[in-house]
């Protein structure tokens, strides 16, 4: 058990300078005044996004007009509407093409937005998931232990988990299930998540349950 919270209390380190160096760097993007910057970028392309969606709108009624004239009028009218009508719908449908994906393709990534995300999954991940992991290990609380596992089912800590390559969230959770139940689980079946758990604190968490079935003569 002493190598799990040793290796535990690695990653709880990792992290938190993992965070300290995201806020450094966030601290030093507010000095130059990149945040600001980067906020008048979003502002002009959500003004851009605006006027996108004006011009559709304005298609959309234009083409209204237009059909309502050709079925209404067609027979009184000196042209015929129908080369409009295709106008109309290409000036509907180009610019909605666009703003759903051309313009979602090509929009860089704000590095602001980026590092206050990796910030907050780094922080979920510690305070949510291996600081009570080693609480609960150092005071064999399987209750606890269990509420982790189901933590890592689903929400925002699974989500942690995966965005920082922490492990499976779903493969880590069994790990803990097996852990909780080893008195009744089979070697082999302990063998084969080990190949599956990248996550090192629940692979060493596993080990010691594998050797105590393999050194038991009851398995």
């Amino acid at each position: 058990m002493k190598d799990v919270l040793e290796e535990t209390e690695t990653r709880i380190k990792r992290l938190e300078a993992e965070i300290e160096l995201i806020e450094e760097r966030l601290h030093f993007l507010d000095r130059v005044g990149a945040s600001s910057k980067y906020q008048i970028l979003q502002r002009r392309t959500k003004t851009g996004e605006l006027y996108i969606m004006f011009f559709v709108v304005w298609g959309f009624m234009g083409l209204i007009l237009l059909l309502y004239l050709k079925y209404k009028y067609s027979e009184i009218l000196p042209f015929s509407l129908t080369p409009y009508i295709g106008a109309m719908m290409a000036f509907i449908i180009i610019p909605f093409f666009y703003y759903f994906f051309l313009s979602k393709q090509s929009e860089p990534e704000n590095p602001i937005n980026y590092l206050e995300k990796k910030e907050r999954m780094a922080r979920l991940a510690l305070n949510r998931f291996y600081i009570p992991l080693k609480e609960a290990l150092e005071e064999e609380d399987h209750e606890k232990l269990e509420e982790l596992a189901n933590r890592l089912l689903q929400g925002e800590v699974a989500e942690a988990i995966t965005e920082l390559n922490e492990g499976d969230p779903k493969v880590m959770a069994y790990a803990l299930y097996l852990y909780l139940n080893r008195n009744s689980v089979h070697p082999g079946e302990i063998n084969e998540v080990m190949t599956l758990l990248k996550n090192k604190p629940l692979k060493k968490l596993l080990l010691t349950i594998s050797g105590e079935k393999v050194s038991s003569p009851h398995t």
